[in-house]
């Protein structure tokens, strides 16, 4: 795999990522996002407790936030750094990005799919995680392809040598 103009660009015959990294990345992706969503969670907080509802509205407005607004971050998170850089900060501290069917970046649609399929279940408590969890445990198949990868047509592989292993040249 090589950096091309567009980003990450693979081979036909790229390497798949290992299980191990791509839980990896994704353990990372999950404490960049889970952080990102906590701090918005204080800053809409703060100006919202001030507004005069009472406790049953304001009860269903932080539900609906919790509930609606973490999936949709996550899926935006996912979306976007696929979109523009082939991979999101988990999978580049890791060296997997997810390429498309011609081993480029996913497009915008690939991406789309790809996020939905993984972040929005999350959106209903319990069954959603479960659900993620699962159909996630498929990368650690033989074909190393997860439901949401088969359905958005990606693929996980590998970008360089795992951190802290040797190096591509032998040395």
């Amino acid at each position: 795999m090589t950096d091309g103009p567009t980003g990450p660009v693979a081979g036909p015959r790229a390497e798949p990522a290992p299980f191990s990294l791509r839980a990896t990345a994704r353990f990372i992706d999950t404490v960049l996002a889970a952080t990102a969503v906590s701090v918005l969670f204080v800053v809409v907080s703060l100006p919202a407790s001030a507004l005069p509802v009472d406790d049953y509205h304001a009860s269903l407005f932080w539900m609906g936030l919790l509930l609606f607004g973490g999936s949709s971050l996550l899926f935006l998170y996912e979306w976007l750094f696929l979109v523009l850089l082939g991979a999101t900060p988990g999978k580049l501290m890791t060296r997997v990005a997810v390429v498309g069917p011609g081993g480029d970046r996913p497009s915008r649609g690939h991406a789309a799919v790809r996020a939905a399929v993984l972040c929005l279940p999350q959106s209903l408590p319990c069954v959603g995680q479960c659900f993620t969890l699962v159909e996630s445990l498929g990368a650690a198949s033989p074909g190393g392809r997860a439901l949401h990868d088969r359905l958005s047509g990606t693929s996980v592989v590998r970008t360089g040598p795992p951190p802290g292993g040797p190096a591509a040249d032998g040395g």
